[in-house]
């Protein structure tokens, strides 16, 4: 057995990733080779090779045959990779589910814990059998790069060059790695440049900047700029895979969309061991940037789609050059950064040409002659004509790659097409579809690429707007006129895929924009989409951070084409180009309504306090406040071209719900940002009274009660419940809930006979308007019985705890979140009356429940493990809590702050346990 390659020291999911990488490098085979070898999608097997996913249980025979396609064939080598791989799972499992061990994440002021490079973001914390860890975990952001979305491209004509420059700039890997210029991943680079020696040096920058700054090739923020479409993001990503297969350490960041930076960066942060307390009190920036200098991994991050710099990543009233803001000069020689962007000009020093030393910038031209065509006759082959044919229509097509390839596609579903008698109207070769861009409008928004461009970001869409027109008049000549209102309202959706079950066919028939739509119709229109390269219909089922996209065709994900495509992914450009057209349609009302009305009935499908739902509100995130985003400008809220009364009066609703979700998965952060851009909309839009404002109003209340602030809950609860009583009526179940939380608030702040009365009175109330048995009712009986333990009744609040117990196991579930409370309470209640091993019983059974149902993080676990530390600290057992007080403390630092009293607790406990 090799030395240097010993199985033996496998432990981790991580160390599994790198020490296989060395054994198919040492091989001399890519991740494409061994996928084809075993027969699984080429990105699943990236995942095993870079660390981020093991191999699950089934088919039994895939480590084995992964090594064999490696060359391992001797039996105890085979042997000793299969113990290994299930050593890697088991602490996988171990440290996923939240048992003992060292913290999630480490102090700032130290090195980070070991994370698996790329886990994704998202939090989902599976097993390598796909068993999610806590649902809690599935409404995070991702840092994973979409390395799906390379399959079925095909060659990457024309980026040679900057590819190969971009990747020497990789800083050097940890172990055994791929050198330069061996196979990589993506096998798609076309090394051979056919442009001249000037337009080669423009189209990847001069080859050194000049002054006493670092050159080129040593620069370690490297920038690629220039038209939308033209190929930024697939050159990033394409170096991110090849950084992937180094085991690079890799981020992926995409800067569309207002705070998405921010956001993004935060969960960065996170992930690389910031606490919440440390993220509220300090600098972003400075935080992160001191957390990625302090690594001593090699790491590449990708900033794509910066398309206002100074905005997206410069520091308040500044710029991205000051290098002050979350995008800075990379000081350590383990980091590169790569930023995609339109704007090119935003990147040279202020009264110069020239941009600072600490960055490299690249122009990205469209591709010029021979690859043009090229790239165009990859995808359409030779039906519509010759190569010279294709080059003409390349280059009027000004070669931009996105045109290229929604032409090629066109022509590629033509040539499909039976011929009609007399029909012209339908271009089927390049020549015919170059003729067709010369007349009409198109002549006049489709100019050549000679110098005649016209100045500006947006040139790119007069470039593409004619390719896409004449796509969708295909369809429309196939009997798919739909097609076009039910892209326009895709790109009215959220930036995440679209899932499949949100397009409900009942709603969108009843709509004005698709009236009758059938669901095998909505099918149709959406694989005739696909297939013209407009949409892509995507299986979310092997990529929880963004599923693989399809080849041309809209087949399925897997190497099978068996996936289920349940979701509809939309490029970028696609979604402003068409999202613009809905406001320049003369119908926004119509789509405003149908997005309110899809938002709505998939919102009210199900509870978002109930744990079965949590994986569908995960899905519906991205999209929950799309109807709001289509009345926003960028810092202000307006009615547009609609009055008040046009409005949907379920506008708010979607968003409000999935600000429940993120409340009730534990994410209060997230959930007040939701509510309190909810609330801004409102506000301006319906008024302070309106019923809608008043229910976010209320639930970010609840959440400020939940970060462990009761004043200002209470403060704000008592004006809501004022405007309630007024405009609901004083028994209306929305007035009697915010009642309930007042004193629920009142409680926290120790004013028990206040708390109780209030309590009390509402119980009554409840169980005159909403019965015994409702869930509001007895949830307001469980408040009762907490208060009463404050007050050493003992007896009432043993009778009503376990009279509440019973009633929530047999509606909702002994694991529901809410029964789960009752029990905390009656472990509570044990442990203060005296009853130390019933109380004992009672928390490890809590805990362990809470750990699966809600995951390690969630406020709710981390004070039931703070009530089992309190429990063993009665009975002289805190040392055998075995670090697991500690860890809880840091994971409470990180999510409700120093302050809150679970932390408190959580400290005090660890600094006993310490003592001890």
């Amino acid at each position: 057995m090799s030395e240097e390659i010993d199985p033996a020291t496998v432990t981790t999911c991580e160390e599994f990733g790198r020490a296989l990488t060395a054994v198919r490098v040492r091989a001399g085979l890519s991740v494409r080779d061994v996928a084809k070898a075993v027969g699984i999608p080429p990105s699943t097997a990236g995942g095993y090779f870079s660390g981020a996913h093991l191999p699950g249980l089934k088919p039994a025979d895939l480590v084995p045959g992964m090594l064999r396609a490696c060359g391992v064939t001797s039996p105890a080598e085979v042997h000793a990779w299969v113990a290994a791989w299930m050593r890697a799972r088991r602490h996988r499992r171990t440290v996923t589910k939240g048992s003992a061990g060292r913290p999630l994440s480490g102090p700032v002021g130290g090195a980070a814990p070991p994370v698996q490079p790329n886990q994704d973001s998202s939090g989902t914390g599976t097993d390598s059998d796909g068993v999610a860890a806590g649902g809690a975990e599935r409404a995070n952001l991702t840092l994973r790069p979409p390395v799906g979305r390379l399959e079925g491209l095909g060659v990457i004509r024309g980026r040679g060059d900057l590819l190969d420059r971009l990747t020497t700039a990789l800083p050097a890997p940890a172990g055994p790695h791929q050198p330069p210029g061996a196979t990589d991943t993506t096998d798609t680079t076309d090394t051979t440049d056919h442009t001249d020696a000037a337009d080669a040096a423009d189209a990847v920058g001069t080859a050194r900047v000049t002054g006493d700054g670092p050159t080129r090739d040593t620069c370690r923020v490297h920038v690629l700029h220039g038209l939308g479409g033209v190929g930024k993001s697939t050159v990033a990503l394409t170096v991110a895979a090849r950084a992937l297969d180094r085991g690079v350490r890799t981020w992926w960041i995409n800067a569309a969309g207002p705070g998405t930076v921010t956001a993004t960066m935060t969960a960065l942060a996170v992930e690389l061991g910031a606490s919440q307390h440390q993220l509220a009190q300090g600098s972003l920036p400075d935080l992160l940037w001191r957390l990625l200098d302090a690594l001593d991994r090699p790491w590449l991050l990708v900033i794509d789609n910066a398309d206002d710099p100074d905005a997206d990543l410069g520091p308040p009233g500044g710029g991205v050059l000051d290098g002050s803001g979350l995008l800075r000069p990379v000081s350590t020689p383990c980091g590169v950064v790569i930023v995609t962007t339109r704007d090119g000009a935003a990147w040279s020093s202020t009264g110069s040409l020239r941009p600072p030393g600490w960055l490299a910038p690249y122009r990205l031209r469209p591709l010029a002659g021979s690859d043009a065509g090229r790239a165009l006759h990859d995808i359409a082959g030779d039906g519509p004509g010759a190569l010279a044919a294709a080059e003409s229509l390349a280059a009027r097509l000004g070669g931009l790659p996105l045109a290229l390839r929604a032409a090629g596609l066109f022509l590629l579903e033509a040539a499909r097409m039976p011929p009609v008698p007399g029909d012209t109207t339908i271009p089927r070769t390049y020549t015919a579809y170059e003729r067709a861009l010369g007349t009409g409008r198109a002549e006049s928004v489709l100019p050549d690429l000679d110098g005649g461009v016209p100045a500006g970001r947006n040139t790119e869409r007069a470039l593409v707007g004619p390719t896409w027109e004449l796509s969708l008049r295909l369809l429309a000549a196939q009997g798919r006129g739909s097609a076009r209102s039910l892209l326009t309202l895709l790109a009215c959706l959220g930036g995440d895929p679209v899932p499949v079950e949100l397009l409900d066919s009942a709603v969108l028939a009843s709509s004005a924009l698709l009236p009758g739509l059938t669901t095998t119709s909505l099918w149709t229109l959406l694989r005739a989409l696909a297939g013209h390269g407009l949409v892509d219909l995507t299986a979310a089922r092997d990529r929880p951070d963004r599923p693989d996209r399809p080849g041309s065709r809209g087949d399925g994900g897997g190497a099978d084409g068996a996936a289920a495509l349940d979701q509809v992914w939309l490029h970028p450009l696609v979604r402003d180009s068409f999202s613009r057209a809905a406001h320049a349609s003369g119908r926004l009302e119509d789509y405003l309504e149908t997005v309110t009305a899809l938002l709505t009935h998939a919102a009210r499908h199900g509870d978002p306090r109930d744990p079965d739902t949590w994986g569908r509100w995960a899905g519906l995130r991205g999209h929950a406040d799309a109807g709001l985003a289509l009345l926003r400008t960028r810092r202000t809220w307006r009615l547009g071209e609609l009055t008040e009364a046009q409005l949907p009066p379920d506008l708010l609703v979607p968003a409000t719900l999935t600000a429940r979700f993120l409340r009730a998965t534990g994410h209060l952060a997230e959930a007040a940002a939701m509510y309190n851009v909810v609330l801004a909309a409102g506000r301006a839009q319906f008024g302070d009274a309106h019923a809608g404002v008043l229910t976010a109003e209320h639930d970010l209340y609840r959440v400020r009660a939940a970060q462990g602030r009761p004043q200002e809950a209470e403060r704000g609860l008592r004006g809501v419940l004022e405007d309630r009583a007024r405009v609901l009526g004083p028994e209306h179940p929305d007035t009697l809930t915010t009642q309930h939380y007042l004193a629920r608030a009142l409680r926290e702040s120790g004013r028990l006979r206040e708390a109780r009365s209030l309590l009390e009175h509402t119980l009554r109330s409840r169980e005159r308007v909403l019965g015994p048995r409702h869930r509001d009712t007895l949830t307001t009986r469980n408040n009762i019985a907490d208060v009463l333990v404050e007050q050493q009744r003992w007896a009432d609040a043993e009778q009503t705890l376990t009279q509440v117990w019973s009633d929530r196991a047999s509606t909702l579930g002994p694991e529901h979140p809410a029964t789960l409370v009752t029990r905390y309470h009656l472990a509570r209640l044990d442990h203060h009356r005296g009853a130390p091993a019933s109380a004992a019983v009672r928390a490890d059974e809590l805990v362990a429940d809470c750990l699966r149902v809600l995951g390690p993080d969630h406020p709710r676990t981390l004070q039931a493990i703070g009530l089992r530390g309190k429990i063993a600290q009665a009975r002289g057992h805190l040392d055998a809590a075995l670090g697991e007080v500690a860890d809880a403390h840091q994971r409470s630092l990180r999510v409700l702050g120093p302050r809150h009293v679970t932390t408190r607790t959580l400290q005090r406990l660890a600094e006993l346990d310490a003592a001890a």
